[in-house]
């Protein structure tokens, strides 16, 4: 009877917490959290864009880029010439042509800041407290940062869970609280994505169980660092299923950034400060603990290629497509406590949920479980997904670049983990690449003019004129 009730009272906080994250929503802006409002324009929107297409058919006459608008779904879209389709609020932004903002395998429409509301009851159309904080510049910079902080301590936190539990269990109760909390948006995924997102949470289970098992043999600050190496993954799945032109005058950001990991990494695993290993043992120092983090990397990445797809598809989806994924981890993880024969071993009772909540011995370890999967995994991709629509892709990847060396500081203060010049100089790099990628083409058109390289040799022009060219 007792465990009974302590089953029940586990359910409730679950369930709970669950219910907690979804009315949320109704304090988040209506265009972050509305799919009726990201799917509709304005009247004067409507007119602004008849605008913009005249003077853009004047600009580019004959080129090879079909302006067509069309309505359909209360959505206004227009063709490029690539054949993608693209949003009318965010077609206006150059630096953003695909029509959504994606920052961390995350992607959601462009937010404005307009308020809906009753014109008729002039008191509902007062901004609330937390309208003024995200349609502030400072308000959704300072929670992404947040977020990244939140993110970074993911890897102290997971070191202390396999110290006094296994990482089966460990990565399984985080997932199972993960899961629950997100429960409600799993009947809000759009059935044609169903497929797709079932495939990348194996991804994103195979992420999180390798950063796990690597947690065990090396610090958590190198786990994270040799996770950064998503930048080398996701473009080469461009390379490789999206046949993009990945060449050094099409896309030197990702050269740049690809070349500073590699070198990051390379002084990460194989430098050594003290000089006490001789060059032909070098890569010696290399273990399993280090292939297990860039296999995280890998399982990162690719669940974030996938997601970017779907959410370009279907914006709006971020929060049910994270349900999906750590569901299918959830289940994944089940399987790998099977496989690992701790079931059913004396003292084994108090490793999985609700037990582990009420052994003294395992405090420490049940509070990082209920952090890492509720605040960590659930609240925080709320929090991301609702200050990513309020800035550009590009600002928004520089903020969560700095997960790395939260997750550095935290293990530092936490852990007493000690830093040598490999770590300084190897993670500099890293987080280097990881800013890299936030660059622009235009960005090195000087480089390119000091080679003796022509500009930019699109017929298109070099911007697209925004809203304050018909002002």
């Amino acid at each position: 009877m007792p465990l009974l009730i302590h089953i029940m009272r586990i359910s409730l906080l679950a369930i709970g917490i669950a219910n907690i994250i979804q009315p949320i929503e109704c304090f988040s802006s209506p265009a972050t959290t509305s799919s009726r409002r990201l799917a509709t324009i304005s009247y004067q929107q409507q007119q602004l864009l008849s605008r913009y297409q005249q003077t853009t058919a004047t600009l580019i006459s004959g080129a090879s880029c079909l302006k067509s608008t069309t309505k359909e779904d209360e959505t206004v879209k227009t063709e490029t010439k690539d054949g993608s389709v693209v949003f009318y609020d965010d077609f206006l932004d150059p630096e953003n042509p695909t029509g959504v903002v994606c920052a961390r395998g995350v992607c959601v429409l462009p937010d404005d800041d307009d308020i809906e509301c009753d014109v008729s009851l002039p008191e509902d159309c007062e901004p609330t407290i937390v309208d003024k904080v995200l349609n502030s510049y400072l308000g959704p910079r300072l929670l992404l940062g947040f977020a990244s902080i939140l993110y970074g301590t993911n890897f102290p936190l997971g070191a202390l869970m396999n110290e006094s539990l296994p990482p089966s269990a460990a990565t399984s109760a985080r997932m199972l609280l993960a899961s629950l909390a997100l429960s409600p948006f799993l009947f809000k995924l759009e059935g044609k994505l169903a497929p797709t997102a079932l495939l990348c949470g194996c991804f994103t289970a195979l992420g999180y169980i390798t950063q796990s098992l690597a947690l065990v043999d090396i610090s958590p600050a190198k786990v994270s660092f040799i996770g950064a190496a998503v930048v080398l993954v996701c473009p080469a799945l461009e390379v490789l299923i999206n046949k993009k032109d990945m060449s050094i005058r099409n896309q030197p950001q990702i050269w740049l950034a690809a070349t500073l990991c590699i070198i990051g990494v390379g002084v990460l695993e194989l430098y050594d400060p003290t000089g006490a290993t001789p060059i032909s043992e070098v890569f010696s120092q290399i273990g399993t603990g280090d292939f297990l983090a860039f296999l995280q990397a890998v399982g990162f990445g690719t669940s974030f290629f996938i997601t970017e797809r779907m959410m370009t598809e279907v914006p709006g989806q971020a929060l049910p497509i994270t349900a999906v994924q750590v569901s299918v981890s959830a289940l994944l993880c089940m399987i790998w406590c099977i496989a690992d024969g701790w079931i059913g071993t004396a003292g084994s009772e108090s490793y999985g949920l609700p037990m582990m909540l009420f052994d003294s011995s395992l405090q420490m370890a049940a509070a990082a479980v209920l952090w890492t999967g509720l605040m960590t995994t659930a609240l925080n991709r709320f929090v991301e997904t609702t200050a990513l629509g309020k800035m550009k892709s590009a600002e928004a990847s520089v903020i969560l670049a700095t997960e790395p060396l939260w997750a550095a500081l935290f293990a530092a203060l936490w852990l007493s983990t000690d830093f040598g010049a490999n770590d300084y100089i190897g993670g500099a790099l890293i987080v280097a690449a990881c800013l890299a990628t936030s660059l622009q083409k235009d960005d090195f058109n000087g480089f390119f003019e000091l080679l003796g390289d022509g500009g930019d040799d699109d017929e298109s022009p070099k911007s697209l004129p925004s809203e304050k060219s018909f002002e």
